[in-house]
């Protein structure tokens, strides 16, 4: 789920939740020094899941694919530094917006096809550690025309730096769902 983090759950070959959702935001994606950080380890992790594969990448993103951002919205401004994920979430409404404006889509279309890119090298980083044939692309940056774009440039990268990978196939719900799936499928887990 690409949304205010990264969750994901697991199914074996036989299709059966595993029986947890794992929280995949700590993943460390990028293993440059100065990578981004989250504004809760405070600089002592940098480079994780969650600030290249949710909102807060489109967060950082934004500015680069030429959405006009109010001052309290920027990357840098201390109300989107803190754990509370609203202003990721204007601010991805905003990007949304931009799509459908005919004189901002392509440059904007660019931050979608970043975290393709992104998403597809995770994908391969994962597949380091489980075989995946089939994901469940769930969260707020995946609905829309860019969610598509997103996916389809995962795949590119898939083929191209992985070709292994590439029998991998993608999924998705609905939009509702997509926004909100990632909790029915929690709320959806049995008890242990």
């Amino acid at each position: 789920s690409m949304g205010s983090s990264e969750g994901a759950g697991y199914a074996n070959g036989d299709g059966n939740l595993m029986g947890w959702i794992n929280e995949l935001c700590y993943v460390r994606l990028d293993l440059n020094p100065y990578a981004p950080t989250d504004p809760w380890t405070k600089g002592v992790h940098t480079g994780m899941s969650h600030m290249y594969l949710g909102q807060r990448a489109a967060t950082r993103l934004a500015a680069l694919g030429g959405i006009d951002l109010p001052e309290e919205l920027k990357p840098d401004h201390p109300n989107m530094n803190t754990m509370k994920h609203e202003g990721h979430a204007k601010c991805l409404k905003l990007i949304q917006a931009a799509m459908k404006d005919p004189a901002k889509r392509e440059q904007c279309k660019q931050i979608y096809e970043t975290i393709g890119v992104y998403l597809g090298y995770a994908l391969a980083q994962y597949s380091e550690h489980y075989i995946i044939e089939n994901v469940l692309i769930l969260g707020r940056v995946s609905t829309g025309e860019g969610g598509q774009i997103m996916l389809d440039k995962a795949k590119e990268v898939l083929m191209a730096e992985f070709p292994h990978l590439g029998a991998m196939q993608f999924h998705q719900p609905d939009e509702h769902f997509k926004r909100v799936g990632q909790c029915i499928a929690a709320a959806a887990l049995p008890q242990i």
